[in-house]
């Protein structure tokens, strides 16, 4: 998977949410999207996920332009959100049957059931996910896209509503998407574990790049570009 974005830009009204955007992602990238708030973290992941039209720009995926119409493009996608829609009418296990045959993957019980089992929700399998907890359905967010396996992957904050263990599961979980060649692009105010998984780190401010490289060791560019924010409190 390949991600590709030319002169991106996002307006509401008379509002630049984000501006000229270009970036080229080869696969198994990944980025940590940093930035304080209201930079354009979240408009950026909406734009990528086909969420929001852009005002201006072009978004490719392996060179296919994203759009309304591209299904096969969209279907190469995934975002894990805090307000993912899960189905709260259906038990945890039909949502994960409901979304495997959505995307046409046509994962058996086995499958779905191993998936359950690796985030801690095999026996879980029968309870509506409406009397989940916040964590717990993150955790379902969590198999459901091991299951779809996704060539893009966007995380906006995961972490703040999983437990130490969750955490644990959710960064092995990126680890191994990206170790396939997929790319993974996560929004985060965790500076500090968004840079230990990351392959490149991309701050935004005012939607604009404020910075863009790729990992090093070590970073002074990033340290610099990080320290433009602190006296107004950090990321």
């Amino acid at each position: 998977m390949r991600l590709t974005v030319k002169h991106l830009a996002k307006a509401y009204g008379y509002l630049w949410a984000l501006r000229h955007l270009d970036l080229a992602l080869a696969p198994g990238e990944f980025v940590a999207l940093l930035g304080p708030n209201g930079a354009g973290k979240t408009t950026l992941l909406k734009l990528l996920a086909g969420l929001t039209t852009p005002t201006t720009g072009a978004i490719e995926l392996d060179g296919r332009p994203l759009s309304a119409g591209a299904a096969a493009v969209r279907g190469q996608i995934g975002l894990l959100a805090p307000a993912e829609h899960l189905y709260d009418q259906l038990t945890v296990l039909e949502n994960l049957r409901f979304f495997s045959a959505l995307y046409d993957k046509g994962s058996s019980t086995g499958a779905l059931q191993a998936a359950l089992e690796e985030v801690g929700l095999a026996d879980r399998a029968g309870e509506f996910s409406g009397n989940l907890s916040a964590g717990m359905k993150c955790r379902l967010s969590i198999a459901k896209w091991r299951l779809l396996d996704p060539g893009l992957l966007l995380l906006d904050e995961p972490y703040g509503v999983l437990d130490g263990n969750g955490i644990d599961l959710l960064e092995a979980f990126l680890r191994a998407h990206c170790a396939k060649g997929h790319i993974v692009i996560m929004a985060s105010h965790h500076v500090a574990r968004a840079l230990n998984l990351c392959s490149r780190a991309l701050i935004l401010h005012q939607g604009r790049v404020h910075f863009d490289e790729p990992k090093q060791t070590p970073w002074p560019g990033f340290d610099r570009a990080f320290g433009d924010f602190l006296p107004r409190g950090g990321l």
